[in-house]
């Protein structure tokens, strides 16, 4: 998400923790209803015409004029926005309070502050919503947009899509919102019986999509559910004992059960499917939203009654108000307010991101490209192999290794799967009294006893249950056809609301073993042993399901345990051992011919794809949990470099780097079997050959991966510029007036 300028200010956290906003800090000493309705600002940008034209030509040109239709009826479009003192205390306990007590503002500085925040807020939204009604439509850049809308919209730019968006031919923008009309906008805003909040959140609505609408009642129904939630989870709690998990939990993929930052649950219609649950309401009409363990009707109606007390201390329902309908209350309409307000200037900043030209986010996006190059370049070539392959390790989404000081330098996964006790025990002691040369013959015919089995049988009965039964959730995965051993995957939020799953995580192999589901909520899992040849049949199976081009070949050492103990005996003596002996397995994915670096940063490439594949069965089956959601896995110096692996690792990590990426090498060491991928291979010098502004949007290629890395960065910084110049020309004596007297005694504390 971009980053913006103003951030949303919500009385949720309050009600959350069932605090009065005045309690600890002796805020007020007349803390009265009254008190929290006064007035503290009015802000209407619509009283200055000069600035309001002044900074419309500093920002979209000096050709820049409001729409006739729109200059005309600046009074009627904007009227007078309040802040409320509740809405400044409400800020403070929320966000300002961490001011005074971490960062050492003074209670002065810190309502100041908050008071400027507040009004920059209604100033972004008047000035947002007179834009959009003199340009007649809604455009905003197109990385705004969550992927799937994108793929639609993509596929039918002309607006014949299902949300009926249009490309701006020949730029980044896209039309969201369009047929906005003063008379339009006015007609909404001055419905009969409408006044108040319900006024403003009709108004706000007029610029926002039935998308955007629906996730923000999504994001207040989910903000309340999380309050009442909180509340419940302590009454369950002093009802029953609840048992902890052990420490032990495998470690979940980075992003398992993730969705999209605009995502909300939907019914078929594309309506919202999601409610608030207050004990009274039946469990079949809560849409998506998933109880707290141990729940009942009684516990949740206890926990609804503490949050709706809650709001009443907190100055946040009147008492006329029932608490049968919670959507109606007013807090409900304050917060559906303000959801709206920050959707709309979020939409905003992605519509300023459009208006800054191509040649000045070219000039910054080529020179922040030049300045890493250089600098990686300089440091690579001073320092030794051990500091390229930390910087190596710095590598991510939003992290690139530009330069490489030399070839051979790559990153593997790997995969453990280890001796047993008794054989660990059993080798210990033949070590301790045997020459290291016959200690490693005897370890390598040790090694063909090694059985490895599925890992993850806490992403069933530990903290949380991760798993699902994908028969019954209707989703493909690997073995369907009979040959897997049990139907259950896991993260199903991942791979039933996301689009886009986990990254460099197929997602599709289901638990290797039998699953049987116990009336308590537990499982009974009994998983299948398996060879390393086994594990490396199932790689290859694996890969072919998810990409019929892709698939494994190589070949066994066939005398590997066989070997004496001078086999291990290197011809130059001096007792160096032979490493290449303890390779059993060499192997290669096929289809990945001509990868280049980029291809792993792009989804659905073969490369991405097989990486994916055997990221996954990493997590499935191998005990080696530091190479657990590392970005591409090991860091490798090229040969001739140390490194600090044990050497038959280091002697096999480097071979199958030389042979690029999708090597695979397995290498018997102390600690049993590795498996070794290779993910990446990097060239001498330039790794990916330099940016170009030209392929910014062309899918595939390093600099459209590195223009969405950073364009978020660059935007932001013209959009924050912009805005403030918005704020620092409105917010005048015109359009603002503080009532400072009214929050006099807020300013003086301490």
């Amino acid at each position: 998400m971009k980053k913006k300028l103003i951030t949303i200010i919500s009385t949720f956290l309050a009600v959350v923790f069932g605090v009065s906003m005045f309690s600890g800090c002796d805020l007020l000493e007349t803390d009265n209803k009254k008190d929290m309705e006064q007035v503290v600002a009015e802000v209407n940008i619509g009283k200055d015409a000069d600035s309001l034209n002044s900074m419309f030509k500093t920002i979209f040109g000096a050709d820049y004029a409001l729409n006739e239709g729109v200059a005309g009826k600046l009074g009627d479009i904007v009227t007078t926005d309040n802040v409320y003192k509740r809405d400044l205390v409400a800020y403070f306990v929320n966000y300002g309070y961490n001011y005074v007590n971490s960062n050492g503002y003074s209670y002065t500085e810190t309502f100041e502050l908050l008071m400027e925040s507040l009004v920059s807020r209604k100033i972004m939204v008047q000035y947002a919503a007179l834009y959009y009604l003199s340009e007649g439509q809604v455009v905003v850049d197109r990385d705004s947009l969550s992927p799937d809308v994108l793929k639609a919209v993509d596929a039918a730019p002309d607006g014949s899509n299902e949300y009926g968006y249009k490309v701006v031919t020949g730029t980044d923008g896209i039309i969201v919102k369009d047929g906005l009309t003063v008379d339009g906008y006015l007609a909404v805003k001055d419905q009969d019986g409408l006044s108040g909040d319900a006024q403003v959140i009709a108004s706000l609505g007029y610029f926002l999509t039935e998308d955007e609408k629906n996730y923000a009642e999504y994001q207040l129904r989910l903000s309340i559910n999380s309050a009442i939630d909180s509340y419940e989870k302590e009454i369950v709690t002093a009802e029953e004992e609840e048992t902890s998990s052990s420490d032990s939990d495998r470690t979940t993929p980075t992003g398992a059960n993730t969705l999209d930052e605009n995502y909300y649950p939907q019914k078929d219609d594309g309506s919202l499917d999601y409610q608030i649950y207050t004990g009274s309401n039946y469990t079949e009409d809560l849409g998506e939203y998933e109880k707290v363990d141990g729940s009942t009707p009684i516990s949740r109606k206890k926990a609804y009654n503490k949050f709706i007390e809650s709001l009443s201390r907190n100055y946040l329902k009147n008492d006329s108000e029932s608490p049968s309908d919670i959507t109606k209350l007013s807090y409900y309409s304050i917060e559906l307010k303000t959801q709206y307000e920050q959707i709309l200037i979020n939409k905003f900043s992605d519509t300023l991101a459009l208006n800054m030209s191509a040649q000045r986010e070219n000039e910054d996006l080529q020179r922040r490209y030049n300045l890493m190059y250089d600098s990686q370049k300089a440091t690579a070539d001073a320092g030794t192999s051990s500091d390229f392959t930390t910087t190596m390790d710095s590598m991510s989404d939003s992290s690139f290794v530009l330069y490489s000081p030399s070839a051979g330098y790559g990153f593997v996964y790997n995969i453990l799967l280890p001796f047993n006790t008794s054989q660990s025990a059993y080798l210990t002691a033949f070590k301790n009294s045997n020459t290291t040369a016959a200690y490693y013959a005897e370890r390598s015919k040790m090694a063909e006893k090694i059985l490895g089995e599925d890992q993850r049988s806490t992403w069933f009965n530990g903290a949380e249950d991760y798993s699902f039964d994908a028969d019954e959730e209707g989703v493909d995965y690997y073995g369907k056809d009979g040959s897997a051993l049990s139907s259950y995957l896991f993260f199903k939020d991942s791979y039933t609301k996301s689009g886009d799953g986990i990254d460099r995580y197929a997602g599709k192999y289901p638990y290797h073993g039998e699953v049987t589901p116990e009336s308590d909520g537990t499982y009974t899992l009994v998983p299948e042993k398996i060879s390393v040849e086994d594990f490396l049949n199932e790689f290859n199976g694996y890969l072919s399901y998810l990409d019929e081009d892709l698939s494994l070949t190589g070949s066994y050492d066939e005398n590997f345990y066989t070997y004496g103990a001078d086999d291990y005996i290197s011809s130059s003596a001096n007792f160096e051992y032979n490493y290449s002996k303890m390779v059993y397995y060499k192997g290669q994915v096929n289809g990945l011919e001509n990868t280049t670096a980029a291809d792993l940063l792009e989804k659905g490439s073969a490369s991405y794809t097989a990486l994916s594949a055997f990221n996954e069965l990493m997590f499935a089956y191998s005990t080696d949990t530091g190479c657990l959601n590392t970005y591409l896995g090991y860091s490798i110096a090229a040969e001739g470099f140390s490194t600090s692996y044990v050497p038959e690792f280091e002697y096999a990590a480097q071979e199958a780097v030389k042979k690029g990426a999708g090597s695979i090498y397995v290498v018997g060491t102390d600690y049993g079997w590795h498996i070794i991928y290779v993910t990446m291979q990097l060239p001498e010098g330039s790794v990916y050959g330099g940016f170009n502004y030209g392929e910014r949007t062309t899918e595939g290629t390093f600099s459209y991966y590195f223009y969405q890395t950073l364009k978020d960065e660059v935007s932001s910084s013209y959009t924050t510029d912009m805005q403030n110049r918005v704020i620092e020309l409105l917010n005048n004596d015109s359009n603002v007036k503080l009532f400072k007297s009214r929050y006099k005694d807020l300013t003086n504390l301490g």
